[in-house]
């Protein structure tokens, strides 16, 4: 059974290094998953994505062009299932850990204006109120959903299923749709 295992992990390993080269060897990528914009995707050092995820950096949506990042900092952990999508900017830390089907997005279709109802989704501009990042040492918990300009800082826990709206203090527990503080996080004394 080992031998069957390690030959499915090289050959994983090749195949995910044709469709997204610039990931470092220490990195592990379970199939499948979907990558588009690799090139606006970095990824630090021994790293581990679960299957499933799925990566988006759009660098056009029908006549729009954009210039997006996203980032992960070095020994971050993804279960699996992980969607994220960006036309600005996505920066996760380091020591981060993100349970399965999370969702993290800069943008949306439109801007919902009235003038935009009459417009199918799919068919409205990409719209991004700003740039997600996610600091430090954060345990982001199963079906989270983090939305467009929000900054969580570091050392924070943002609970299972909660929907997360506006910035996160560091060190807090959040909950919730919309998320809220449930907890201060008191760091021990010195």
């Amino acid at each position: 059974m080992k031998i069957i295992n390690s030959f499915r992990n090289l050959r994983s390993r090749s195949i995910v290094r044709k469709i997204w080269p610039n990931l470092t060897a220490s990195t592990t990528v379970r199939l499948p998953i979907n990558v588009r914009g690799w090139k606006y995707i970095t990824v630090g050092n021994d790293c581990y994505f679960g299957p499933g995820c799925r990566i988006e950096a759009w660098d056009s949506y029908g006549t729009e062009s954009f210039s997006p990042t996203i980032m992960f900092g070095a020994r971050t952990r993804v279960a699996g299932n992980l969607h994220i999508g960006a036309i600005n900017s996505v920066v996760i830390g380091e020591d981060v850990l993100i349970g399965r089907d999370v969702f993290i997005t800069d943008h949306a279709h439109g801007n919902s204006s009235i003038e935009q109802q009459t417009i199918a989704p799919n068919d409205r501009p990409l719209f991004s109120k700003g740039a997600v990042y996610v600091g430090d040492k954060v345990w982001i918990c199963e079906r989270a959903i983090i939305l467009p300009g929000v900054h969580i800082g570091s050392g924070s826990i943002i609970g299972a299923g909660a929907v997360v709206t506006h910035d996160v203090p560091e060190g807090c527990v959040v909950g919730g749709n919309p998320a809220r503080i449930v907890k201060h996080i008191v760091p021990p004394e010195q």
